[in-house]
């Protein structure tokens, strides 16, 4: 499936989704969540805390919020993130795939690195939820809840990691493929 995929992404395709996954996230790093942070006594927001957070910790971050804030975080922050985990996946296992095609990089690890990104969405849709949820119930919340929404929040971070890391690794060969055509080319 994967192959059928990587047939079809172009670098057209890898652009276009860059722009829109990145303009979203943008969006939220130049709006929402300084917004948030505003209204959090220099806490993290549950989206921005890759160690996950505690119980006491999201606590403090609700109450701090207070009631426009939670309603903000809501209508605002969760709804542009509805868009970025999708975009995030689409976008990034795309240049992934795009770059394994582009120099003809073989080894299986490469396409099961590509799956990575929609495992990180996976994980951030299911965070969302765990964050929705201690919303709307706050001040209401189970330690269980907070303790299931952090682990999400940390899945989500490492998935996010993992993939960049590889995907430092894919740039690097990528550059040394096209170093090495240039030698030749040179030689020639």
């Amino acid at each position: 499936m994967l192959q059928a995929i990587q047939s079809r992404i172009n670098g057209r395709i890898v652009l276009v989704l860059f722009v829109l996954t990145n303009a979203v996230y943008l969006t939220m790093l130049t709006y929402s969540i300084p917004e948030l942070m505003n209204g959090t006594d220099g806490l993290p927001i549950f989206d921005m805390s890759p160690s996950g957070y505690s119980y006491q910790q999201a606590l403090a971050i609700l109450s701090s919020l207070g009631e426009e804030g939670r309603k903000f975080y809501l209508s605002t922050q969760l709804v542009l993130d509805l868009f970025y985990p999708l975009l995030f996946g689409l976008c990034y296992s795309s240049l992934l795939l795009w770059l394994i095609k582009l120099i003809d990089l073989k080894g299986r690890a490469w396409h099961v690195l590509s799956v990575v990104p929609f495992l990180a969405c996976v994980s951030d849709y299911a965070e969302n939820v765990g964050i929705w949820l201690m919303l709307s119930r706050y001040p209401d919340l189970s330690e269980e809840l907070v303790t299931i929404s952090s682990a999400l929040t940390v899945t989500k971070s490492t998935l996010t990691m993992v993939y960049f890391m590889g995907l430092l690794v894919v740039l690097i060969l990528v550059a040394v493929h096209y170093y090495k055509v240039r030698m030749a080319e040179a030689v020639d």
